[in-house]
């Protein structure tokens, strides 16, 4: 094994052992803080608190009663090939959001608007997948060019009661298409959205859109929606970073006239807050570029389907709250003769608060199979299978330390490369 004591990991020890020893400060469980001598509620401190910097006495609370609403995010991450891949070699990788959200019902008496901007910084670095070898992309932070762009700026209006739903602007499509809400503390990018997805408008790239939502049916427990999205394709096949851009390519030809269009059937029942506690989605998507096939033809545009389920089965006696066992799948397919991933097939489980004394913490394991082209031009020997296991331990409402363990099998369905083990540690501050 190559020196993993590099300057990325020099970097590393630099953000994440603050990090930590911050986070073991707060180790008395964030759920019940009291005070040992009087056993009643401790006074709230910034340990204890959603957000690292507090209330700003009470500057925070006073902008949100009148309509903004200011977060920020950082995420750093640290992680190593230790056996197999190209290289045994370690990476970091760190991203930074920072987002105004403002409700537009308070601010300027127009009931169910809301306009949100963020910006983004991300660091650029050039390890991750390009270290294991794989195809599925086992960080989805990871990036090969560095970020400080307006990432997303829109507005989204609600109608007819709350039936319609429409927002335009700057918009990350997986934010609103493909996604699984049980998935989302995964590391890997396929528990993000199926790697049959040809160009799609999401993370580093981001698009100007129109997107509509319908609600059929939001009877009870009960929901229907259709949704509909009009995006930006240039950063698809023309290869125009629209993440870094604005609308110009959204409404002029000059330099693209590639668009991404994104179709979505999601039935969900049941309430876990404000996230169903199952659903299932439908999902078809159409990029109207010249895509080269594999036998050096083109091919003017190509598809596919998406289709996702997700079950909370075990509530662990707290039916109202987040608490539970959660199950779901995926699929994906799209033309073997254009993609490097024809099908995705993909399942994985998830506990959320399964220690009576730590309900925040989360666990879970992820399987994903990528049926590879067998386009005899394509060139893969075999299919690539990704398993990804984590445990998200909460140190504080505002701080998380996310240890990860994936394993990779088949990476880029290359027999030259043998089967990749990497490990990684995620830490996560709200601000």
């Amino acid at each position: 094994m190559q020196n993993i004591m590099s300057t990325d990991r020099a970097i590393a020890k630099k953000t994440l052992i603050p990090v930590l020893a911050l986070g073991l400060l707060g180790m008395a469980n964030p759920n019940h803080a009291q005070d040992a001598q009087s056993n009643q509620p401790a006074k709230s401190t910034w340990l204890e608190q959603d957000r690292i910097t507090g209330h700003w006495g009470s500057t925070r609370e006073q902008l949100e009663d009148t309509g903004i609403a200011i977060n920020a995010e950082y995420v750093a991450e640290y992680s190593a090939v230790l056996s197999g891949g190209i290289k045994e070699k370690a990476s970091f990788r760190n991203l930074l959001s920072f987002d105004v959200t403002l409700d537009m019902n308070a601010l300027a008496n127009i009931q169910g608007g809301t306009f949100f901007i963020q910006n983004l910084q991300v660091n650029a670095e050039r390890g991750g997948s390009a270290d294991a070898g794989d195809l599925q992309v086992y960080s989805n932070i990871e990036n090969d060019r560095s970020l400080d762009v307006i990432y997303e700026l829109w507005y989204e209006q609600f109608l007819l009661h709350d039936r319609l739903r429409i927002k335009v602007g700057k918009v990350d499509a997986n934010t609103e298409f493909f996604f699984v809400n049980a998935a989302v503390d995964f590391a890997n990018s396929s528990a993000g959205f199926s790697p049959t997805v040809q160009a799609f408008p999401s993370y580093p790239d981001p698009a100007m859109s129109v997107n509509i939502f319908a609600a059929l049916l939001d009877e009870g427990d009960w929901s229907l929606t259709l949704g509909y999205g009009f995006y930006d394709g240039a950063a698809g096949v023309d290869g125009i970073p629209t993440g870094s851009r604005g609308p110009t390519t959204f409404f002029s030809d000059d330099k693209s006239d590639d668009y991404f269009h994104a179709f979505e059937a999601s039935l969900a029942w049941g309430k876990l807050g404000n996230l169903p506690a199952g659903r299932l989605a439908v999902g078809y998507w159409y990029h109207s570029g010249i895509f080269t096939q594999f036998d050096v033809n083109t091919a003017d545009g190509t598809d596919g389907f998406t289709l996702s389920f997700e079950q909370r089965i075990n509530t662990l006696g707290e039916p109202d709250g987040e608490r539970g066992v959660y199950v779901f799948a995926q699929f994906g397919y799209v033309d073997e003769h254009i993609a490097e991933v024809t099908q995705h097939i993909a399942a994985g489980i998830v506990g959320r608060g399964l220690i009576n004394s730590r309900h925040e913490d989360a666990m879970g394991l992820y399987v994903s199979y990528a049926d590879l082209s067998d386009d005899s031009n394509a060139g893969f020997d075999k299919d690539e299978w990704a398993l990804d296991l984590y445990y998200k331990l909460q140190l504080t409402h505002a701080l998380y330390l996310q240890p990860e363990l994936q394993y990779i099998i088949n990476p880029s369905g290359d027999t030259s490369i043998n089967d990749a083990l990497v490990v990684g540690l995620r830490a996560g501050i709200t601000f």
